[in-house]
């Protein structure tokens, strides 16, 4: 995969944490976490990520691209959905011979219908979530040996032979003349 298109609202509705974020605090910090994530996804993997939301929910609702941590976020408006602007992105991939490398993620089975039928691979809300999941759990991974990495000693005289070392402290002491 080269390029992922995320329906925005619809994950934000299917992912438990981004729903309650959503709930508690509000659509535009909903979307900011979901946009933080799939940024944070992006830098790891080198896919180029692009978040498409509805603009209905927006003010303004006019059409507008910007971006934000490093994903590409589209809004639609109002005569351009975003199932339409995925569809079209989908469309233009597949013309290009391009569509084996874009995956369309969202849980809209109209839409997961329409893309498929022009070559573009789909993968619902639950398959985004487990690989953006375990992408970040293999940051942690390396984050945890590079901080334990860095906590040892990197001293010279660690490396050294144990007779070395007590040989050469006999010596610092004047022990050993």
């Amino acid at each position: 995969m080269q390029a992922l298109i995320v329906d925005g609202y619809n994950i934000i509705h299917a992912w438990p944490s981004l729903h309650a974020t959503l709930r508690d605090r509000g659509l535009e910090d909903a979307r900011r976490q979901l946009v933080s994530a799939l940024g944070e996804y992006a830098a790891q993997t080198g896919v180029a990520v692009t978040v498409v939301f509805d603009a209905h929910a927006r003010p303004g609702a006019i059409p507008s691209t910007e971006k934000l941590d490093g994903v590409t976020v589209i809004f639609g408006s109002k005569r351009s959905t975003a199932d339409h602007v995925i569809e079209r992105a989908a469309y233009k991939a597949s013309q290009r011979g391009e569509g084996a490398d874009v995956v369309v993620a969202t849980d809209d089975r109209l839409e997961r219908d329409v893309v498929g039928a022009m070559g573009v691979a789909t993968m619902g809300a639950r398959a985004l979530q487990a690989e953006v999941a375990r992408v970040a759990g293999t940051v942690n991974v390396e984050t945890r040996r590079m901080r334990d990495d860095s906590k040892r000693s990197s001293r010279l005289e660690d490396g050294l032979d144990p007779e070395i070392r007590r040989r050469l402290e006999r010596l610092r002491r004047g022990e050993d003349r």
